[in-house]
């Protein structure tokens, strides 16, 4: 066994459902997952912290269920190194910037100064 120091510990990690995007809201809410088309909000997440130099201490996975289900929703999981992990149930697409903000507070990384 080797441990490792990967740059997420840092921060933390932010979980987001592949079940609710794959399988939950296409199943249940067809509807909603015409309005969501190709969107992934762990992709989006993904891109928005590389865009604003966050990406490494913060990082963004996806997951299996972590059996905290809502229709048309996705599960959330904000996990600190230090401090108390936030679950929440968001809309994709109107949520995003929410989360997004909540990432960033919780996670208090400031993105490195630009040269």
């Amino acid at each position: 066994m080797q441990q490792v120091d990967p740059k997420w510990l840092q921060a933390g990690l932010v979980l987001v459902c592949e079940r609710c995007f794959k399988e939950r809201i296409p199943e249940e809410d067809p509807e909603i997952a015409a309005r969501i088309g190709d969107f992934h909000l762990r992709n989006w997440l993904k891109e928005r912290l590389k865009a604003d130099g966050r990406w490494g201490p913060i990082r963004a996975i996806s997951t299996s269920c972590m059996d905290v289900c809502a229709r048309g929703r996705v599960t959330v999981c904000i996990e600190p190194k230090h401090g108390e992990t936030v679950v929440m149930i968001v809309d994709p697409i109107v949520d995003r910037e929410e989360v997004y903000r909540a990432i960033v507070e919780k996670l208090d990384v400031s993105p490195p100064p630009t040269a």
